[in-house]
């Protein structure tokens, strides 16, 4: 089916602007294609749609109102052009239907995008705020950036009533919105299971934006026709929303893990903006009027980035909120295994291994074999309750939730491989959370000491001050610590910062390693 849509978009662009028909018949041809084409978008969409279900079925219900409405404001543009008294027909109140495209296209695109697993992003209603907040941004800036240059210019010459004034604008600003939306969410929606359906659509709705943009420049430069090569991008679009409705999904969508935070997409809306501000300060420099439609196109672009920052900081606080539920809800965990593999499994063992001898004494003592048998069975229950209890004080030490930081610490530098000198100035007992972190930063820079910095002595210093606790351990090892490619570091950076701390790695090569971990302590 793309190979006969291809064949056919190419045969009425190549048939009308060939010049072996002549002018009026080439214009026929090509208004012909570009009726054709949106009818064929509307009927694949809506009969497509009455097979399927959920976002699938209602996208393709959406971008067939679009091309429907597209199909009825473009043959009335077609008959003027065909039948009229000669020239391109300048934007009127009736040219607003076609805006029906760029309405319906849109929630079509947004409909689609949005059919993804919970976790996605525009799943969430405020990453979907913010994605339609980035596009409209987006467009926003650009608008001012083309009416300054050349777009005020266009509008004012095609447009001769008010009311015709707006529609020409309207029609540059749904082709921006359009264009930068559906960048937009194939960006976000990069790995979803319909990215060949957004890419598709998004193609098509671009080559329907081209054509407009040659609209609108022939009618600033007060041309009489329209060259039937210019209205390929009339014939493309509709078509490529065949191809759409026709391409089938992934039944097993691969999800693609990304824990790397994408910059180029986050930075994406200032981007404009800063370029609409060079341009202002451009505008002032030469004593340029600035125009009302920039000032109050720029006034709400700088209202939608002041909430999209608000909507921002509200998804970091949630966040923050979330990572430090999630430390609290691991360390009970392991707290609560602790406490079953040390009251449940190894007092099981114990017990197991002490009715084994007392059944070994009671083996009369000629049975020297049983009697040995059972001596082993005892010696492996023993160093099984060793394992056991090795495997707790790994998981969650009890000697923290008992004591407390010091003799938890205490521990730890016991248990060394290198010399530790431990200086802990902190009286009586900190938060639970925050005694969990520093015990686990302390012992992971003891085993980094140990494997990875060749260190023969180790410096642990722990100090309440005020509303903050602040650890700090220096070893004399070969140092060269990159935070960004050790794992462990990376996640004791994430317990600290979950916790509103902050960690810091001092590691010159060949100077040892310093960590400094802060903490902030709620004394409420």
């Amino acid at each position: 089916m793309p190979a006969i849509v291809a064949l056919s978009v190419a045969a009425v662009v190549g048939l009308s602007s060939s010049g072996l028909l002549n002018p009026w018949w080439s214009l026929f041809v090509s208004a012909a294609g570009q009726v054709s084409a949106a009818l064929a978008g509307t009927l694949a969409c809506w009969i497509t749609a009455a097979r399927r279900s959920g976002a699938q079925r209602w996208w393709r219900l959406w971008m067939g109102a679009a091309t429907c409405g597209w199909m009825i404001a473009q043959s009335r543009w077609c008959w003027r052009q065909l039948f009229g008294d000669g020239g391109l027909p300048v934007p009127s109140p009736a040219d607003a239907v076609n805006l029906i495209l760029a309405v319906f296209a849109l929630a079509a695109i947004i409909v689609l995008a949005a059919d993804r697993p919970a976790q996605s992003a525009l799943r969430r209603p405020a990453g979907l705020i913010v994605t339609l907040l980035d596009g409209l941004i987006v467009v926003g800036a650009l608008f001012v950036l083309t009416w300054a240059t050349a777009l005020g210019s266009v509008v004012r010459a095609g447009a001769a009533t008010p009311f015709g004034y707006w529609v020409a604008i309207s029609f540059p600003v749904a082709d921006l919105v359009l264009t930068v939306i559906v960048i937009l969410v194939i960006a976000v929606s990069a790995s979803a299971a319909n990215r060949v359906q957004l890419i598709i659509l998004g193609a098509g709705l671009f080559c329907v934006a081209f054509s407009d943009s040659v609209v609108a420049y022939l009618l600033s430069e007060g041309a009489q026709s329209m060259p039937p090569l210019a209205n390929a991008g009339f014939v493309a679009g509709p078509a490529l929303a065949v191809v759409a409705a026709l391409t089938p999904t992934r039944e097993t969508p691969h999800w693609a893990v990304r824990p790397d935070t994408r910059w180029g997409h986050l930075l994406l809306p200032y981007a404009p903006v800063a370029g609409t501000g060079v341009l202002f300060i451009v505008q002032l420099a030469r004593g340029t009027p600035i125009d009302g439609v920039e000032i109050v196109v720029v006034t709400v672009v700088i209202g939608m980035l002041i909430i999209r920052q608000a909507v921002t900081l509200v998804q970091s606080a949630n966040l923050v909120a979330s990572r430090a539920r999630l430390v609290l809800a691991a360390d009970q965990t392991r707290r609560r295994l602790e406490r079953d593999l040390h009251d449940g499994v190894q007092q099981r063992l114990v017990s197991l291994a002490l009715d084994i001898r007392q059944a070994q004494a009671d083996v009369p003592p000629e049975l020297t074999q049983l009697r040995r048998r059972l001596s082993v069975v005892v010696a492996g229950l023993s160093g099984t309750v060793d394992d056991v209890r090795e495997i707790s004080r790994g998981v969650h030490p009890a000697v923290l939730t008992e004591g407390g930081l010091r003799p938890a610490l205490r521990t730890l530098a016991r248990r060394s491989a290198v010399p530790v000198e431990l200086d802990v100035h902190v009286d009586g007992r900190q938060p639970e959370p925050v005694e969990v972190a520093a015990y686990y930063v302390v012992a992971e820079a003891l085993t980094n000491a140990v494997k990875y910095a060749d260190a023969t002595h180790v410096n642990v210093c722990v100090q309440a001050r005020g509303n903050n606790l602040r650890l700090s351990v220096r070893d004399d090892g070969v140092g060269g610590a990159n935070p960004k490619r050790g794992t462990g570091l990376i996640g004791l950076n994430d317990r600290v910062e979950a916790l509103g701390g902050t960690l810091t790695v001092d590691s010159p090569h060949g100077q040892g390693t310093h960590l400094q971990a802060d903490f902030p302590l709620d004394r409420r």
